[in-house]
């Protein structure tokens, strides 16, 4: 996908240790000193549950500016049934490109094609204000619920 000077493109292992860095300086400082997310990422990508098709990159001016991944997940119900479903993120955006329509563009573009890949539900934990914009909704208002607590937290769902 092409528009605007931009590209959506899937990563490439070439891509790895750019879109780590990318990651971490769009984390650092963010929720605690420091971050964890590019760990968290290159981790991930070993996981039986992650979903190379839905790995992307946003590149402009030929730099990655932008990424988000995807891992296959479940929903346990209270008659212990499990309902598949897949998550995301961490969804990165460089530092200065941030507040710029690029990460609804990324996640909007992502979400369309798991969607393809016949995803009928997507959960992030998130802020509503960010996930809002792209159809997502507290879980609780689902019925959904961390499993331990039974309380509702800032926990997004999306069909």
């Amino acid at each position: 996908m092409k528009k605007d000077s931009y590209l959506i493109r899937l990563e490439r292992p070439s891509d790895y240790f750019e879109v780590e860095n990318l990651t971490r300086e769009a984390f650092w400082n963010i929720y605690r000193p420091g971050c964890l997310e590019h760990y968290v990422l290159h981790v991930l990508r070993s996981d039986k549950a992650f979903v190379p098709e839905l790995d992307f990159v946003l590149v402009k001016d030929a730099n990655i500016i932008g990424h988000v991944m995807y891992m296959h997940a479940t929903i346990m119900t209270d008659d212990e049934s499990k309902v598949p479903i897949m998550t995301f993120g961490p969804i990165s955006i460089a530092p200065q490109y941030k507040r710029q329509g690029y990460g609804k563009i990324l996640l909007d573009y992502s979400m369309k094609k798991a969607e393809k890949l016949g995803c009928g539900a997507l959960c992030i934990e998130g802020n509503i204000d960010f996930y809002g914009k792209s159809g997502f909704v507290v879980a609780g208002s689902k019925g959904i619920y961390y499993y331990a607590a039974k309380r509702e937290k800032l926990f997004l769902i999306f069909y």
